[in-house]
């Protein structure tokens, strides 16, 4: 028991529609754009500037920051997206200033720019769980892959949808995911429910299984 305790567990999280939503200012509808009289006073909403205008917004997925402090509790935490280097790096400047969570332990399309594979991760792929909204991303290895709903927050990259309730989107509507009952909450359930189940098992050696259950 005291050697699986020693064992490290990893968890890999994709960037956009996993734990954000990002807009360009130019694609707000007419009825989002008085979130931009927001910005100051919402802690849920990044933006990024062009000579003191912003360019774009970051949405924040409900209760994001409860998870990461939670999940780094009981694994080793690794960013994988497809954007750039550079956005990555602005995103967790603001959600992980101090590289508590992260460090500097960062995967973007510089150096995977095709697909996403564990194979950059340096850690035993028994041992891994990937949070991701895009099954597709990750061909190899769908046994690791926990899949959130896609998060959407502006109108922006919404499908069309024939239902009136979905016809808008949550910043028009001025609405949102559940913090409480929300995809990163049932997720975080999730992985502390395989996390128990791995630490108190004799033969539980393989995480992945633990997160089918």
């Amino acid at each position: 028991m005291e050697k699986k305790k020693k064992m490290k567990l990893h968890l890999v999280l994709d960037l956009d529609q996993t734990l954000l939503h990002y807009v360009p200012v130019s694609e707000l509808s007419d009825k989002e754009k008085y979130i931009m009289q927001e910005l100051d006073s919402r802690v849920d909403l990044l933006s990024s500037f062009n000579g003191g205008t912003p360019r774009h917004l970051i949405k924040l997925r409900p209760f994001l920051r409860e998870f990461l402090k939670e999940a780094n509790k009981l694994f080793r935490m690794h960013v994988y997206t497809m954007g750039t280097y550079g956005y990555a790096r602005y995103i967790l400047s603001e959600i992980d200033p101090g590289k508590r969570y992260f460090g500097n332990r960062v995967i973007t399309r510089e150096k995977s720019p095709h697909s996403k594979t564990l194979d950059r991760i340096s850690a035993d792929q028994r041992r891994v769980v990937i949070v991701d909204d895009n099954a597709s991303a990750w061909p190899q290895h769908k046994p690791n892959l926990v899949q959130v709903k896609q998060y959407i927050y502006f109108r922006y990259q919404m499908t069309n949808n024939d239902s009136e309730e979905e016809f808008y989107s949550h910043a028009e509507k001025k609405s949102d995911e559940s913090r409480s009952n929300g995809s990163l909450s049932k997720v975080l359930k999730i992985l502390q429910k395989a996390h128990t189940r791995f630490q108190e098992e004799e033969d539980s050696y393989d995480l992945r299984l633990l997160i089918r259950d």
